[in-house]
């Protein structure tokens, strides 16, 4: 038509919310856009490299990693998925008893929407579980929402709770970069503390007030502090005088607590247990007791399920005002419920199966497989640990809990200098360097931040124990020649 105006597009990189363009996630950044580059490589045989497959020791995906998933969780999956497996004798008769209960307790609608917070009898079974986790404190199941992952459960409540430019979010340093992510898509402010290296990757808290008060100055008002506990990356447990600690440091500024728990089955050390917040919270005087305000978070992609897949995942309050509470609903219902079968992996997390109710068959053959699981992640955890500190110039602090290691790369002068003449990172340019020459691909230390002057990198634990000796030996070949080369 004649007289028709020709315009642009009218979403371009200037016209699109400038937030989203400086938020960053490096753990799906350009270390897994080149491993995935080169596995293109691989398969069209184009390329040459001295390795056959890229190993993905860069994201906490057990079972794309090879963890065989427990049977009994896939078993009943399956059972509601097909229906005729109800009938068949050669299916085991514990596993139809919990398939059998899903149907009968969402009324058979296990394909349309579910109450927006999830569906109430799996909201109970959380409850009852965190009860029995905490010995007998009280959990209410109109304060815990059923979410698609604890990613999703933690962007709830950014949207609910920060609400001003000039607000901020206490961070650990290292952290995991969903956290610095989300802070820059909400136009907020990081407000950074350091975890201490030398101590285990412990929190001191008299660098939280410094933080704090540094903020403050800037016309910051920190809002929530995020503790990761087990570590990610850094796998250490904290222990409960810290928590306290902890507790007492939010209290006194009216920060509210963010406790990612996600990893909280996972625990290889000895003489370290898993203490909740919501446990030494509820147990301390007032008025931290009852003035304290914590949201803690879990999922079923992590711990000994690994079902990433599923998006499970859930929230819980603790002394939340009523009113702040009805909003955290209201923000749920706005986008309906977390899918189902994610849900009924919530369900099964928390509520293993007992003889009582499935059988000793299935009730042993669960433990059986959930000891094996364990016991294989932690000799895994050990065999990284050790293994890198066996390499020249790789420093690891033992590895207390989670999935991944984060060891301290002492690099030479020549090769940060070599990082610079190529314009990057040097912890980049050293985890390039490897992916390139292994086929194993990590995330550089600067992507999930550190203190200025200091390299590291994120691997995990996940690779199955014959192929992950074998990856630390091409690791240690890797890392040795290259700390020479640059020596």
């Amino acid at each position: 038509m004649s007289g028709v105006r020709h315009l642009g597009k009218a979403l371009t990189l200037k016209t699109i919310n400038p937030n989203l363009i400086e938020a960053q996630y490096a753990v799906r950044g350009i270390m897994a856009q080149t491993a995935a580059k080169i596995r293109q490589d691989l398969e069209a045989g184009t390329g040459s490299y001295p390795f056959d497959e890229i190993t993905e020791c860069h994201v906490g995906n057990p079972q794309a990693l090879g963890q065989k998933p427990v049977s009994f969780y896939r078993q009943v999956l399956s059972a509601l998925v097909n229906r005729e497996l109800l009938d068949s004798p050669a299916f085991p008769e514990g596993v139809k008893a919990r398939a059998r209960y899903y149907i009968k307790k969402s009324k058979g609608n296990l394909h349309g929407y579910s109450e927006e917070s999830g569906f109430d009898f799996v909201r109970q079974a959380v409850a009852q579980f965190l009860e029995r986790r905490d010995d007998g404190i009280k959990s209410d199941p109109n304060r815990i929402i059923l979410t698609d992952g604890a990613s999703n459960a933690i962007d709830h409540c950014f949207q609910a709770i920060m609400s001003s430019r000039d607000q901020g979010v206490m961070i650990p340093i290292p952290q995991y970069p969903l956290y610095s992510a989300l802070i820059r898509l909400y136009g907020l402010n990081e407000v950074p503390y350091y975890l201490d290296e030398e101590s285990g990757w412990q929190i001191k808290t008299e660098d939280l007030q410094a933080s704090y008060d540094v903020a403050q100055a800037k016309g910051i008002k920190p809002r929530a502090i995020v503790i990761i506990n087990p570590g990610n990356p850094t796998g250490q447990v904290l222990t409960e005088d810290t928590i306290k600690k902890i507790v007492e440091f939010a209290h006194d500024n009216q920060i509210v607590i963010f406790a990612d728990e996600v990893y909280q089955q996972n625990i290889y050390r000895e003489d370290r247990k898993f203490v909740s917040f919501k446990k030494v919270l509820a147990n301390m005087p007032k008025p931290y007791s009852a003035n304290t305000d914590l949201i803690s978070f879990n999922s079923t992609s992590k711990g000994i399920l690994g079902e990433c897949g599923a998006r499970g995942g859930y929230i819980e309050w603790f002394n939340i005002d009523p009113e702040v509470e009805t909003q955290l609903h209201k923000l749920k219902s706005l986008k309906t419920c977390a899918n189902i079968n994610g849900q009924l992996f919530i369900d099964m997390m928390v509520r293993p199966p007992t003889e009582e109710e499935n059988g000793k068959e299935v009730t042993e053959n669960f433990k059986k497989e959930r000891s094996a699981l364990f016991e294989s992640l932690k000799r895994r955890s050990n065999l990284v640990y050790e293994s890198m500190n066996e390499m020249k110039g790789i420093t690891c602090n033992k590895i207390e809990g989670a999935m991944y290691a984060f060891p301290r790369i002492h690099l030479p002068e020549k090769a940060i200098q070599e990082a610079k003449n190529q314009n990057l990172e040097p912890d980049l340019f050293y985890t390039l360097e490897a992916l390139k020459a292994t086929g194993i691909c990590t995330v550089q230390g600067s992507g999930f931040k550190q203190k200025p002057g200091e390299y590291h990198f994120r691997i995990t634990t996940l690779v199955s124990e014959d192929k992950l000796a074998r990856k630390m030996e091409s690791l240690k070949k890797f890392n040795d020649s290259f700390m020479d080369k640059y020596a």
